[in-house]
């Protein structure tokens, strides 16, 4: 990474912010400059409240059209779809006089679609409410009492009406209750008293589960406003129908537009908001960032425009910036960053660990697949999403990283021969070959095989430590700490390769390990001091104690074999079910057979991605990266357009590339 100004003249500002959008190379940042005439320029703020406003216009039209667009592209539901354009016609998106009308358009359907809803909510309750009083002839303005007679309506539940007429029967000698009809398990009444039994009648009816039913602002008979509210409910579907339809035919013809000049608009505010982190007087402007080394040359041609009031310099990090990173590995390597960029990024100047955990990973996660077939299933699936799918650039780089995942499972499977977890007997004559480990036979094989990938792996983390303390300057601690760890594992692997050296081997290589951890070789040599050498001797013990942990990390990578086994299990028993089927007559064991194996065998696929992904990321994350990597560092941001939603393809004649 460097560091690049570029100075000119406010009378090229804006094609100057506009240029360095366009190329997308320069992550902007806040330059210090301590001169008093010079500060920071300011928005236009009337002109940022102009696109905040066209911004949210536009986000309206794209989600209210949204909701009526289908897309025509495969898997659409899972995959959020693009829209292409060429650069120009990107930048040339405008809220124009036409889109004010769409909007406009769109603003009052949505606004009808709304009361509709309300209304037709409003009606459904009123026709099911009004569905057991359909029978009775009495208009509802009449349902209420005379001067000597008091009339309540309402519903009872049905289980509960016998008992709720009995009360009233038993309390009140002058009660009529009049059974109207029934509904949802409940039965719609009629209940008459005189006025001298108002109170006893009410108080009875209030224990009960009988509520009271009124209808405000209706007058006609039931039955006849039920009616009306069926018609009315009739003609605001038809209406709603109506306005759906030709959302549904501006979504065809808009909605993608509407989704480009979103990106549009937001890139516009960004341009805007920008030059708060510019620098300039009433006469010149300052803009500093950092720009990738290897694309000086794009930022020069693209600034050729204007290269005549710019000034370009280009200058190396200084020691206490904080510089950000772009991570650059060769192709194959590539896939893997996703792993970093999941941990985090390293600091500018630091290891970056991706070609270091690369092969560890494709091993990795080909042992925990582990099948010929498993491998060409996820290799034929991941290829398809990353090609006839469009999506992301993330989600591309993913599906690379599980194709060499499928490579990696198909290597294994040949090496076990796993082909669909079939038996050595189901498989053809030319694949009965002896594997280079049979799992199911030799699972002390597998597993001692899986802990010594892992003394690898962790003693490269180890080395690569110490590696890292050497180039910091600390030499002493990559001996003492680092490469005394190394010896000790060389020493430990030599003893039980060598049984007959144990005797004096392992004391030996503990005693130097406590010496060199405790760094008594200095102490006594250069300190000469009884205290701090018996405190480099506990210092010593200390970390040989420590070493015991290295035992539980290497014994974490068992995991692999036993991801592996359980692939190989789940398969062979999807397999004995669909043989244990096959037999049976009229084509149905044929049928239950080939459901079985395609979709277990789909089931196992899915699972044991998961945990070959996850596990193999625990043993890189936690057994790995924790014995040198920190991350910390900061993802190179460029000053770009936006493209969240639309792909940007060069101009006709422009070189070749998209964004």
């Amino acid at each position: 990474m460097q560091k690049v100004s570029v100075i000119g003249h406010v009378a090229v500002l804006d094609e100057t912010v506009r240029l360095l959008q366009r190329a997308g190379v320069v992550e902007v940042a806040v330059r210090e400059v301590p001169l008093d005439a010079v500060g920071a320029l300011e928005p236009d703020q009337d002109r940022l409240n102009v696109l905040e406003e066209r911004v949210a216009r536009a986000a309206f039209v794209r989600d209210f059209l949204g909701r009526f667009h289908t897309s025509d592209a495969p898997f659409s539901t899972f995959v959020t779809e693009k829209v292409h354009l060429s650069v120009s016609e990107f930048e040339h998106l405008a809220d124009d006089g036409s889109f004010g009308e769409l909007c406009g358009e769109c603003d009052l359907m949505a606004e009808r679609l709304g009361v509709i809803e309300r209304e037709r909510t409003r009606l459904h309750t009123l026709v099911h409410d009004l569905a057991p009083w359909e029978d009775l002839h009495l208009q509802i303005s009449q349902w209420k009492g005379t001067e000597h007679v008091v009339l309540f309506t309402g519903t009872v539940p049905l289980s509960a009406s016998k008992g709720v007429r009995q009360a009233l029967r038993d309390a009140v000698t002058d009660v009529s209750v009049a059974e109207v009809g029934e509904s949802a398990q409940r039965e719609a009444w009629v209940v008459m008293a005189h006025v001298d039994s108002l109170d006893e009648v009410r108080a009875i009816l209030s224990l009960t589960e009988f509520i009271e039913v009124s209808f405000p602002g209706l007058e006609d008979y039931p039955a006849e406003e039920r009616a009306r509210a069926t018609a009315m409910l009739e003609a605001l579907d038809a209406e709603h129908d109506k306005i759906v339809a030709r959302a549904t035919e501006l979504a065809a013809v808009d909605h993608s537009h509407a989704v480009a000049l979103v990106q549009a608009l937001l890139s516009q505010r960004d341009a805007e908001e920008i030059r708060a982190d510019f620098a300039g007087t009433e006469r010149a402007f300052l803009v500093s960032g950092w720009i990738a080394e290897v694309e000086r040359e794009n930022l020069l041609a693209a600034l050729g425009p204007v290269q005549a009031d710019v000034d370009v310099t280009f200058d190396e990090p200084a020691p206490g910036d904080r510089v950000p990173v772009i991570l650059a590995n060769p192709p194959l390597v590539r896939p893997f960053e996703v792993l970093t960029d999941l941990y985090g990024r390293p600091r500018y100047g630091d290891v970056d660990p991706t070609p270091l955990l690369a092969g560890f990973f494709f091993l990795f996660f080909g042992m925990c697949i582990g099948d010929v077939g498993y491998g060409l299933m996820l290799g034929t699936a991941t290829w398809l999403i990353k090609n006839r799918l469009d999506v992301a650039p993330g989600v591309r780089k993913f599906m690379d990283l599980l194709m060499l995942g499928s490579v990696a499972s198909i290597l294994v499977g040949v090496a076990t021969r796993s082909y669909f977890a079939l038996s050595e007997e189901s498989l053809p004559a030319f694949l009965r070959y002896r594997p280079l480990v049979d799992p199911l036979e030799e699972v002390m094989t597998l597993l001692l095989v899986s802990v010594a990938l892992g003394v690898v792996h962790v003693s490269l983390g180890v080395v690569t430590s110490a590696y890292r303390r050497w180039q910091a300057g600390d030499r002493a601690g990559a001996v003492f700490v680092d490469l005394s760890t190394i010896a000790l594992f060389a020493a430990l692997g030599v003893a039980i390769a060598l049984p007959s050296v144990i005797g004096w081997l392992l004391p030996l290589s503990f005693g130097l390990a406590v010496v060199f951890k405790g760094r008594m070789l200095e102490t006594i040599f250069v300190q000469r001091s009884v205290k701090a050498t018996l405190f480099g001797f506990g210092t010593g013990l200390l970390g040989l104690y420590g070493l015991v942990g290295y035992a539980s990390d290497f014994l974490s990578y068992t995991r692999l074999a036993a991801l592996g086994l359980a692939s190989l299990l789940v398969g062979d028993v999807m397999n004995r079910l669909a043989g244990l089927v096959s037999d049976i007559p009229f084509g149905v064991g044929f049928l239950a057979a080939a459901l079985i194996l395609i979709i277990g065998h789909t089931f196992n696929v899915v699972i044991n991605l998961l945990g070959a992904f996850v596990h193999p990321t625990r043993l890189q994350f936690v057994e790995f990266f924790s014995k040198f990597y920190e991350g910390g560092g900061r993802s190179f941001a460029p000053f770009a357009p936006r493209t969240k939603s639309v792909v940007l393809h060069p101009d006709p004649g422009a070189p070749e590339g998209g964004a």
